[in-house]
């Protein structure tokens, strides 16, 4: 799940280029505007939404259907998709159920001019950005899309986070995650000498063999690391 649009800030709307890049402190990722879609099975309401949002500098990808979609569509790069919910064959919802089962960092917005209330809140519920009703406005079809797409390119950035991470902590041997625990928990080196019955030298290595392989200097900068992957400091899991 994404989020949806009721728990983030509010962008506001100008004619302006699309940089195509997110980033924070510590990260930075570049994304390609490209990876914006739409899925209707109307051609006309297809070359409407893609006027609009080449207006405002977006070059979207159009599909006629939901299968057309997902067998020619980038589904695990950062991007959004829109989708009209009532479509022959693979509709809106399963579209967003495939892009949750293959947990696809595509930020989902769905269209509507038929949709209840039961169906709003399962489309939400479903991990869906938001949900437009037809006919909506420009300003707010592309507010929508700006605010999307920037949260799948922080959901995406987590996801490499955490790959890379995991990826790190699997070079460990068993003793090293062992010895990491420990250096974790601010054990000393003497008493983990004692704890685990073995000499000081191999505890200066298997530490130094932890810095290495994690790729930082100090106990902080590996606590900060695993905090950003949210991996549990007792468990590494």
């Amino acid at each position: 799940m994404r989020g949806n649009r009721y728990f983030l800030r509010t962008f506001a709307i100008e004619r302006q280029p699309i940089d195509g890049q997110c980033q924070n402190s510590s990260w930075r990722l570049t994304v390609n505007t490209g990876n914006l879609f739409v899925v209707d099975d109307e051609e006309a309401v297809l070359e409407s939404v893609k006027a609009v949002l080449n207006r405002f500098g977006y070059e979207p990808q159009c599909f006629l259907s939901g299968e057309q979609f997902l067998n020619n569509a980038t589904l695990g790069a950062a991007g959004c998709v829109i989708t009209d919910l009532d479509m022959p064959g693979i509709d809106g919802l399963r579209l967003q159920q495939h892009l949750n089962e293959i947990q696809s960092p595509l930020s989902v917005i769905v269209l509507s001019g038929t949709a209840d209330v039961p169906t709003v809140v399962n489309v939400m519920r479903k991990g869906a950005y938001t949900l437009l009703e037809k006919p909506h406005s420009s300003k707010e079809l592309v507010a929508s899309v700006q605010s999307a797409l920037d949260v799948s390119c922080q959901y995406f950035q987590k996801q490499q986070v955490i790959k890379r991470v995991k990826g790190l902590l699997a070079s460990l041997t068993d003793e090293e995650r062992t010895v990491l625990k420990q250096m974790l928990a601010g054990v000393p080196n003497k008493n983990m000498a004692t704890v685990m019955d073995i000499g000081m030298r191999t505890v200066d290595r298997r530490r130094q063999a932890v810095f290495t392989k994690m790729e930082v200097s100090t106990i902080a900068e590996l606590a900060t690391l695993l905090n950003s992957a949210s991996i549990n400091l007792e468990t590494l899991e």
